[in-house]
């Protein structure tokens, strides 16, 4: 076995050989590409050491010479040996009208980190969908309806006006429009087109989500032209806690609802308890949520308030120099007009010299007559 090379990286005999024991020797949890490319090269950074670097694409040429085929270190692998009890079922024909599955999943498996992409909880899909169980009003489902077209930011100052106003009280009158409320709704269409603003509203499932992510983000940001692409970031996060806090508290009155009506018996005890730690994890989930909101917040107005601290002492400066500058040109005018006013004055004194001068030459007189007599 040689030194095997791809794209100017090569991969030694004993680290091909260190990979291929490493693949034979996990059959059922075969190793992920980014361990296969720490495993050939342990020194690179870490920064090169997954599938998209020239190390990893060097890996997996490697792999496919020998018809090996390794998953990515971000897929997912569900589980092949979960399935429901009887009790499992019997809670899921109790509760299922009533409970999303993502929560049933959470409370039978005893699992607070399951989610909609994890085994356990399409089993329950699956199983409500052959018992023909449907979801009741209490679930965000039906109270949150599902948006019918893609999300479109507005273009036109008198959109923006619209979109302002349906979530800001006294917001702008469109008669009366200052040119700075005008550069600050231009600021604001550039942020709504921001395309990290459009992949996030875009994920959300639910209209109501999509409008209090929206309102939220408008609201924050409607009044300020002068943000960086920074800030309109942390502005965009902060919007998306505004909603992750809003699901949080209705998982937490779902919960309750289910707890309140928890039966008496061991298995109804059993349950409780499990809502009861849910209720609290989500409880905990949502003080974290507002901690981070309110974080955010304080490192946004810092921020900003700092910009316009500074923005003001340069105007100031800028202000104090124009009066200087002033200052200095009315006294330049004032010396210049008495320098004017001086030279006038001057020549009216030669003037009325040369006159006297006249005056006596016409009466007879020189002026050596006058000095000797």
């Amino acid at each position: 076995m040689s030194d095997f090379e791809h794209s100017g990286v090569k991969i030694s005999e004993q680290r091909q050989q260190t990979i291929i024991d490493e693949w034979n020797n996990r059959p059922s949890s075969p190793p992920s590409l980014k361990e296969m490319v720490q495993l050939a090269f342990p020194d690179v950074e870490e920064k090169y050491q997954d599938g998209r670097s020239k190390y990893g694409k060097c890996v997996k040429a490697f792999l496919a010479s020998r018809d090996i085929k390794a998953k990515p270190s971000h897929e997912y692998v569900g589980r092949t040996d979960v399935q429901l009890t009887d009790s499992m079922k019997e809670f899921i024909l109790n509760n299922g009208h009533a409970m999303t599955d993502q929560d049933i999943a959470r409370i039978i498996f005893e699992d607070n980190t399951l989610t909609n992409l994890h085994k356990e909880t399409r089993l329950i899909t699956e199983f409500k969908q052959e018992q023909g169980i449907s979801q009741s009003s209490l679930l965000p489902a039906n109270s949150n309806p599902v948006p019918l077209e893609e999300y479109k930011p507005p273009r036109t100052i008198n959109l923006i006006i619209s979109r302002i106003n349906k979530y800001v009280l006294d917001g702008i009158d469109k008669d009366k429009v200052t040119s700075a409320q005008r550069k600050d709704m231009e600021s604001l269409i550039g942020y709504l087109h921001t395309y990290r603003f459009l992949h996030h509203i875009s994920n959300f499932e639910s209209q109501i989500d999509r409008d209090l992510y929206e309102s939220s983000f408008i609201r924050y940001t409607y009044d300020k032209s002068d943000l960086t692409q920074e800030e309109v970031d942390q502005y965009i996060v902060l919007s998306g806690e505004v909603v992750i806090a809003s699901n949080i508290q209705r998982r937490v009155e779902r919960l309750q609802q289910h707890l309140d009506a928890s039966a008496e018996d061991t298995e109804g005890r059993r349950i409780a308890m499990a809502l009861v730690e849910s209720i609290s994890t989500a409880q905990t989930e949502y003080n974290q949520c507002v901690n981070r909101q309110q974080k955010l917040l304080e490192s946004l107005k810092e921020k900003r308030s700092d910009r316009l601290k500074k923005q003001i002492s340069n105007n100031a400066s800028i202000l104090n120099l124009v009066e200087m500058w002033k200052e200095e040109e009315s006294r330049k005018k004032m010396i210049q007009l008495a320098e004017m006013r001086k030279e006038v004055v001057k020549d009216e004194i030669k003037n009325l010299g040369t006159m006297d001068e006249v005056k006596a030459r016409i009466m007879g007189i020189s002026e050596d007559e006058v000095l000797n007599g």
